[in-house]
Order: structure tokens, then sequence, then C-alpha cells
């Protein structure tokens, strides 16, 4: 019998007596240094995680280092006994692990879970090896003792992930294992609070000399680390507890797991089925949609065709594949049809078996034993019905594509114009369509938006029109829908019930948030939009709930939200070779994949330049966020921003910032969206700050850097970019384990402490200038990946080769006589992707690349300044990836188009800006199949630009700017089929934009706009 009663709470003990703690601490010690020497130490050969998150367990190296300490514990069991090298160990180890857990899907319990556990190692094998053999260890045992206790903690977190991994995310009814995985959340960030403060003691120790000596010579205060020791077996207690607790109240039964999962499955699947069944009278939009898919279905095509729907949950993909399923003239162009609700949870066997029997509408049909036959005989049984049979089946709500090797058998090519169609809101899944079958919807546009919630809001209304009085709110709620058809559907309905009272409405539209999250009748809006997060793996759920944290309708920039990211500990090292900024893209890309970002834009080589999150699956990112304390966002004057025990804090609205802040100990991250900041702010709030790792002051009116910013020894990202700040204290260099330095948009002059930051990896200015003893010193950044807008001088650019990490460096005001040393420097950065160099005098100071050696990654590339011999430079063949370039004050003698077109046959972008002093350019049939932005501007005596059929395309977009000999539009555009955007900016003669709307127009009619850029 399950025991009853409410889950005990965990709470802090007060700390003993001096006296009695000395001998529960002596007492500890030796049993904690006794069962250390059970855990062996981890091999040296072990990968050294970077703080990362909730990567999955399956390719993390704290999954191998938590698989070690449980071998290592076990009697008489050693890798190294078994004769295995240490290569093979850490092979057979990965093994292990892959197969234990690559598949699970976990909850935020134990993505919080697998980030202390890396924390822990991390901290176990960088900081604690500072420590271990030094004399301060002999003369400060509380240390030791800290560090056998973490050693504990790490495997007792362990264990306790490997239960989690195992339990089925979808027990959302099970309120018994709801408290005790928050109390788990409590101990783990307890946990990390010890790691953390750890880290920042061990990095006091670290370091000079006089340190050292103050504190082997003088008294030593212990007082921290005895207060550490008492946290960490405080927490090894509360861990005890927990395990106690989830033996007596059973948290691990397997009965109501599975009826839990069973119930959910079935939620799913009448979800998707509501859909289907809904009656389509009232449908609006998408008609381009029903009309295309409709053809897919019915055109001539005799091969068997996979078609995919793909959008975000809520766009309809089931209302509008449902409503071509059921009309008459499809259903009489196929023998068989089946309709098959997929969901997140099924079994393959289950699938098929659905499938025969939707398929074998008459009972005689359906042979003896379907029930118990295997995955095998039901796919030859499948084979055999539809061999000869046109047949349509549709697959609604796909999440995976683990089934389609068994359904693609299944569903055989009998050349009898057979179609399948898959709705899915993965991209991946997307993907298994037949080429040119792929179907992506996209958000009501707002008038059909307004109609279709009007159509649903005012049903009582015979032309179904909106009030006046009603209409200023009516407007504010269908913009908050963002043109998602399941909000305006289910808003549009629960307000039909109201009065039509303006006040009424208002304080619904207050209470929005509220409303999603609590009230039953909009239930189900939240539960389709929270499938797709909780089918999200570990790894990517702390960095979507990130997303959350920016303002609403707000376009995060990619390279922003990568950086907050790394800093954050929330990406997997993938080991040597693959750089944490590749494996965040890739995180991205899954989520805008699994629809729940949106790319705004993108850049001019066609990768995700901004993203934005839909407001209703951001105000679920909020509701889950508080919810698991992962964040508090104060986005409204009234709102309830109680931080305490929050981790990440979001500012966006002005306020008693103050008493927002200091209720909390435990922050990690302050993000600030607001301009005003009271002048004592960071003073008054420098408690809660101390462990933080990310700090973004991005436009607040800040005019001097706070004094205690300086002992932020956690700080791994700090953004003062567009204040008020004209300088950098040099007390900055304290900060040694900051990743990412912002500031453009106000400080130019650094300070030389800057080259202290050893593990600065981003450096970002407008115009930034290295004194002459900071150039000597710049090698220190070895890290350094990113450094824009830097001042040149002969220090910097002979140092430069040192930061062979650099991937992404623009450099100002070059000399003529830095050439050699800058080329020379640029060529050691063997992974730069993006190069900026403008000389100091565009007249007089001469680029020669003829010292720069071959980049073979190098995609962007801008260079300001005369070249050498004003043609261009045969370097420019041995960029094989370039992607993007913009040449300016170049000095060109020649058409330079047809040496550019053989060299970047994959050049996306160009920009042509003063570089050219002909009269004629020329764009040959075949060239620059690639390119979708071409600039040309500011060449005063080109006069003629001939364009052949079959150049440039792919071109969409072209710009003219300042051509001022230019008086004619070019006949050759009329063959740019792809061209959508023709704009025409400032200084084009009359006499060209009179012809572009007179007696030339037939030769843009087909360009969709014409107008200013």
């Amino acid at each position: 019998m399950v025991a009853s009663g409410p889950l005990p709470i965990l709470t802090r003990p007060r700390l003993q007596s001096a006296k009695g703690k000395r001998s529960s601490q002596s007492q500890s010690r030796r049993s904690t240094a006794a069962f250390s020497k059970k855990i062996l130490p981890l091999p040296s050969h072990f990968p050294t995680p970077a703080s990362a998150c909730g990567a999955s367990i399956s390719l993390s190296s704290i999954a191998v280092a938590s698989e070690v300490t449980q071998l290592y514990r076990q009697p008489n069991c050693s890798l190294q006994g078994k004769g295995l090298s240490p290569q093979e160990s850490t092979s057979r180890l990965l093994k292990i692990t892959r197969n234990g857990f690559c598949n699970q899907k976990v909850n935020m319990a134990e993505a919080l879970v697998i980030v202390v556990l890396q924390k822990i190692t991390s901290a176990l094998g960088e900081e604690g090896l500072k420590i271990l053999g030094s004399k301060l260890q002999k003369r400060l045992p509380d240390i030791e003792e800290v560090t056998n206790r973490m050693r504990l903690l790490q495997s007792d977190f362990s264990m306790m992930q490997a239960f989690i991994s195992q339990v089925d995310v979808h027990r959302s009814s099970d309120k018994v294992l709801e408290a005790w995985m928050e109390q788990v959340r409590q101990a783990a960030h307890e946990a990390e609070d010890i790691v953390d403060e750890y880290i920042y003691l061990v990095g006091q120790m670290e370091g000079t000399n006089s340190f050292l000596k103050r504190a082997l010579n003088q008294a030593v205060d212990v007082k921290k680390w005895r207060k550490l020791a008492a946290q960490a077996k405080f927490v090894e207690d509360c861990l005890q507890k927990i395990t106690e607790t989830k033996k007596r109240f059973d948290v691990s039964r397997t009965d109501s797991r599975k009826d839990n999962a069973t119930s959910y499955s079935s939620r799913l699947q009448h979800l998707s089925e509501h859909s289907y069944l809904n009656d389509d009278d009232d449908f609006v939009g998408n008609a381009e949609e029903v009309k295309c898919l409709t053809e897919w279905l019915s055109d001539v095509r005799k091969d068997r065709t996979v078609i995919s729907v793909c959008g975000m949950g809520g766009l309809g993909k089931t209302t509008i594949a449902s409503s071509i399923y059921k009309k008459e003239e499809i259903k009489r162009m196929f023998i068989c049809r089946a309709w098959i609700s997929v969901s997140q949870s099924y079994r393959v066997k289950d699938l098929l078996k659905r499938i025969l029997l939707q398929l074998m509408t008459k009972n005689e049909n359906i042979p003896d034993g379907i029930d118990t036959m295997d995955c095998v005989n039901l796919v030859e049984l499948l084979q055999r019905y539809l061999k000869n049979r046109r047949y349509l089946i549709v697959l609604d709500d796909v999440w995976s594509r683990d089934s389609w090797p068994f359904l693609d058998s299944a569903f055989v090519n009998n050349n009898s114009g057979s179609r399948i169609v898959i709705t899915t809101r993965i991209q991946a899944v997307a993907s298994l369509a037949d080429r040119n079958r792929e179907m992506k919807l996209s958000l009501l546009p707002k008038e059909e938006a307004w109609t279709l919630f009007c159509q649903k809001a005012f049903t009582r209304l015979d032309d179904r029109s909106c009030p006046l009085n009603l209409k200023a709110c009516a407007e504010r709620i269908v913009d908050k829908c963002q043109g998602l058809p399941l909000a305006l559907v289910a808003l549009g309905s629960l307000l039909s019930y109201k009065e039509m009272d303006e006040h009424e409405w208002e304080l619904f539209y207050s209470q929005l948030r509220w409303q999603l999250s609590n009230n039953p009748e909009l239930s189900w809006v939240a539960s389709v939009l929270n499938l797709s997060y909780n089918d999200l793996p570990s790894y990517l759920k702390n960095c979507f709930l990130y997303c959350g944290m920016f303002p609403e309708d707000y376009q995060i920039e990619r390279k922003r939200l990568i950086r907050l990211w790394i800093a954050e500990g929330f990406i997997e090292d993938r080991g040597p070779g693959t750089a944490l900024s590749d494996v965040a893209a890739c995180y991205l890309k899954e989520l805008s994949d699994r629809s729940l970002l949106q790319v705004v834009n993108r850049n001019e080589y066609g990768r995700p330049k901004r993203f934005q999150m839909h407001d209703l699956v951001r105000e679920l990112s909020l509701t889950t966020s508080k919810k698991e304390k992962f964040s508090t966002t104060w986005d409204y004057p009234n709102s309830d921003c109680n931080c305490n025990g929050c981790r990440r804090l979001s500012v966006q609205k002005d306020g008693n910032l103050m008493q927002t802040v200091t209720s909390s100990a435990q922050l990690r991250s302050v993000i600030m969206f607001v301009e005003e900041v009271p002048s004592s702010w960071f003073k008054d709030c420098y408690p809660s700050f101390r462990l933080l790792r990310v700090l973004s002051l991005r436009h607040c009116h800040i005019q001097k850097i706070p004094d205690n910013l300086s002992n932020l020894f956690n700080l791994h990202y700090l953004d003062l970019g567009y204040t008020k700040l004209k300088e950098i204290s040099r007390s900055i260099g304290k900060l040694s384990n900051l990743q990412t330095l912002y500031l453009k948009g106000s400080v130019m002059e650094l300070p030389s402490e800057v080259t202290m930051l050893t593990k600065l990896q981003h450096l970002i200015i407008d115009v930034g200038r290295f004194g002459s003893s900071a150039g000597n010193k710049i090698c220190r950044l070895e890290h350094l990946q990113t450094l824009k807008n830097i001042e040149a001088n002969s220090c910097v650019v002979r140092n430069l080769g040192c930061l062979t990490r650099m991937r992404s460096l623009g450099i100002r005001k070059v000399l003529e006589s830095y050439n050699t040393d800058l080329w020379t420097s640029i060529s050691k950065m063997t992974a730069l992707a993006s190069l900026s160099v403008i000389a100091a005098d565009r007249d007089r100071d001469v680029l020669h690349l003829s010292d720069l050696k071959p980049l073979p990654h190098l995609e962007k590339l801008m260079l300001s300044g005369e070249l050498d011999k004003g043609a261009i430079p045969p370097v420019f063949g041995h960029f094989p990836k370039l992607k993007s370039l913009r040449l300016c004050f170049s000095g060109l003698h020649e058409d330079p188009l047809a040496l550019l077109s053989v060299m970047f046959q994959s050049l996306g972008h160009l920009n042509l800006y003063r570089c050219y002093d002909g009269t004629r350019l020329t764009f040959r049939a075949g060239w620059f199949p690639m390119l979708k932005h071409l600039y040309l501007s500011s060449m005063g005596e080109l006069k003629e630009v001939e364009v052949e059929d079959g150049t440039m395309r792919s071109l969409y977009r072209l710009e003219l700017w300042g051509l001022k000999s230019l008086t004619s539009v070019p006949e050759g555009l009329v063959h740019l089929k792809s061209l959508q955007q023709l704009c025409i900016g400032s200084m084009m003669p009359d006499e060209f934009k009179r012809r572009l709307e007179g007696r030339d127009r037939w030769i843009v009619e087909h360009i969709p706009y014409i107008g200013d850029p």
C-alpha cells in the first residue's frame, strides 16, 4: 500500500556550535576521505566537459564521468583491470551510455540534474586539480572535505538522473511524482550553488604568489570553506531523504506510469481526431494550400507519391488535410483509404494494425490472428492487400521518422497513383516527402485572422461583425494570436459566451496569460502547443525556455543567442574539431525545424539572422519557466516578479528593480531591456549577483561600470553595448572567466587589462584601440574567435597571428606599411570565416594581398581600399567557400566580373561600391548561378550594364545606388525571371527614373517590387 500524507519538506538546518561542528566535521572528513578512496580520480584521457547543459546524455562527457564513478565503486571492478586501454575504456563507456539513454525524452528535472553533474565533473576536473597536493590542502582540510563531498554528490545525482531518465515524462497527473521531482530540483539548485561557490573560492586561491603567501603565513580565514562543507553535508542529507521518500511513497511504481502514459497517448489522439471531426463550414484562409494539396492528390502521376504538410502546432494542418480527405471527388479517386492519428506515443505494430483495420472495411477481409502477428508479418499482409489497389493513407501528427522504414516498405509502389499524406511539426519528418511535394504552412494574414476570430466570437450576431465598442480590444486579442488558427478559434469561441461589454473583454485580455494556463476551456490550446515542448530532448529544453526571456515580438539575433547559451553552459561539448558555436547553431536549426522558433530574416548568404517566438508559445514558455524556477520575467509593471529561487531574471519594464532583485540570492543571469536604471542599483543588488554568469545591460543609460563588477568571478557574458559608457575600468581584467565582451555603441578605448581575459572568445566594439603595450600582449587571448572593428597598429598586426582560433575578424585604419605583417598573421587563422579590412587612407594606403595564403573556410570578405595594381588579387581563387564579397574603393580598371564569376561559383552576395572606374559591366550567360543579392553603387563612370540570358539565375534582389552615368534601364533585366526586388537608391539619374516609369517599363514588369531599398 502506498503511504499517504504530504511529502516531507526539506529545510536547511541551523549551523551547529563551533565545538559540535568541529567534531562532526572531523568525523565527516574521516568518513568522506575513506569513501573517496573508493572513487578513483577520473582517468586523464577522459575529455573535460565544458560547462555544458542538458546536452544529450548519450553524447556528453558527464555521462562518461558518472558511469566511471559507478563502475569504480563496484568491488573488484576496474576497467584497467580488464586489460582495456584508456581509449578502449572510453569507447566502451560511451557505447554503454549511448545504448542506455540516446532516445530518452526527459523532463526539466533531468535537464537540471545533468547541468549539475556537468558542473561537478568540470569543477573536479579543472578547479579541483589546482588544489590537489597543494600545501593549502593540508592547512585547510575543509577543502578536501568539500571536494570529497562533491564526489559523493556526483555519484548520488548520477543515480538519480538514471532513474529520472526512465520515468515517462507524460505522467503529468502523478502528483506524488511531481512533488518528488520538485524536491530533486531544490536539491540540484543547492548543489549548483555549492559548485559555483567552490569554483569561486578556488579561483581566489589561484594566481598570485602574494595571495598564497598571505594564505600560508597569515591567519587564514576558513569560515567560507567550513560553511561550504556544511552546505554540502546538508545537500547529502537532502538527497538521502529524497531517496527514502521515493521508497516510502513508491514513486517508481510502474502501474500508474503505464496508466498515465496510456491516458496521455489517448489525449493526444483525441486532440488530433477532434480536428479531423471538426465541422469545417467556417473554414477560413489557406485557400491556396487547399487547392495545391488537392491538385497533388489528383494529378496524373502514377508513382506512389509521399506528400507532407508541415507547420507549428495549431496552424490547421489536420483541418486542411481532413477537409480534402472528406471530399467526395477525392473519395472516388481511391479504392481504399485510411486516416491514422499517430501522435507522440505509439508502437509500430499497433500502427500497422490500425492501418490494416481501416483499409479492410469488411469483417471477412480481416485475417485471423492479426492481434498476434509481429511487425514483419503485418508489413507483408499490408503489402499483399495494397498490391493492386490505388490507396490514400493520411498519417496525421507524425513526430519522428522511426517508424518510416516499416511503413515505407508496407506502402507498395504499384504504379496506381497512390498517395501518402504526412502532417507534422517536425521538418525532418516533412523531408520524407517526394521532391516538390513539401507544403509549409504559414500563419494567417491579419485580414483572414480577423475574419476567423469574428466568425467564432460573434456567432450570436447575424452578420458576425465586431461591435464598435469591442473593436479595439478585439484587435489586440487577434494581434496576440499572431495568425494562429488554433488560438483564434479557441479565444473567439470562449469570448462568444461573454457579454459584449468592453470592461469584461478588457479584463479578459489583461489576464490572458493566466487564462491560457488555468482556464479549463483553453486547456486544449496549451496542450496542443505544449506537445512540441514535451517532445524536445533535454539538451534543447533549457535553450527553448531561454528564448522566452526576450520581450514579446522581439527579434532575437542568432549570434547573441548562441553566445548566451554557451555562457550559460547549455551547449554540449562534442570534442576537438567542433566549436560550441557550431553545435549551438544546430540547436537553433532544430528549434526552428520543430516550429518553436520562426526565422524572421536571413543574412546575405542565406543563414538565419534573427528569430522570433510566437506570442502564445512564449506565454507558455514563461509559465513553464516560472514553475521550474528556470527564470522570471518582469514584462509589465504589475506583473508578479518574485524571483525568489529563480536562476534568471529578465527585466522588460521599469519599476522597483531593487525590491525585485534583492529577494533572490541565486541569480545566474540578469538581462535588462529597460533604459532607466538607478545609479545605486548594482551596489544594492550585488549580493544576488555574486555568482552571475550572464549580465546584459544593452541600451541601459549607465555612465560608469559599477565598482563591484570586477568581483563577479563567475561572469562569462558581459554586454555593455549602446550604453553611455566612455571607458572601461582597468579592473575588468579580474573577470578571468569572461567569454563574451560586447561593447558596440559605447566604449572605444580598451585598457591593456583586457588582454588578461585569457578565456575571452568574442570581443565586439564599434571602433576599438589597443595601446602599444596591449598590442604586445594580445597573444594571451588565444581563445579569441571574434574581434570586430579593432584599430590597427604595428604591435597588433604583428601579434594577430597568435590568435589561430579566430573565426571573425574586423580591422580598420590599416597603413600600407602594415601589409606584410597583417596578411602573414591572417594567413595563420585557418578557421577564419569572416574578414573585414579597411585601409587608413583609401587613396594612399594600398592593400597588397601577395602575402595572404589560402583561407579554406572563408565565407565573407570585405575589403575597403585600393587593391594592388588596380586588379583582382590571384589569392581570391583560393577562397572556395566564399559566399559574400564586398569591394569598396578598389580602384579596379577592368571589368572584374569575368574573374569573380570563375573564382566564386557559390557566391550569394556581391556588393561593388565605388570600386570600378570603367564604363561597362557585363554579366555573361552561366555566370554567378547562386547569386541572390547584387548591389551596384557609386560607380560614377558606369554607363552600361549588359545582362545576358542565363546569367544570375537565382538573383532575388538588385540594388542600384549613385550610378550617375547610367541613364537607361538595362534591357537584360527582362531575363532575370527569379528577380523579386529592384531597389532604386539615392543619386540615380532623373533620366533613369523617367525611363523606368515610362518607355523601359516593359523590361521590369515581371518584378513584384520596384521602389526604395
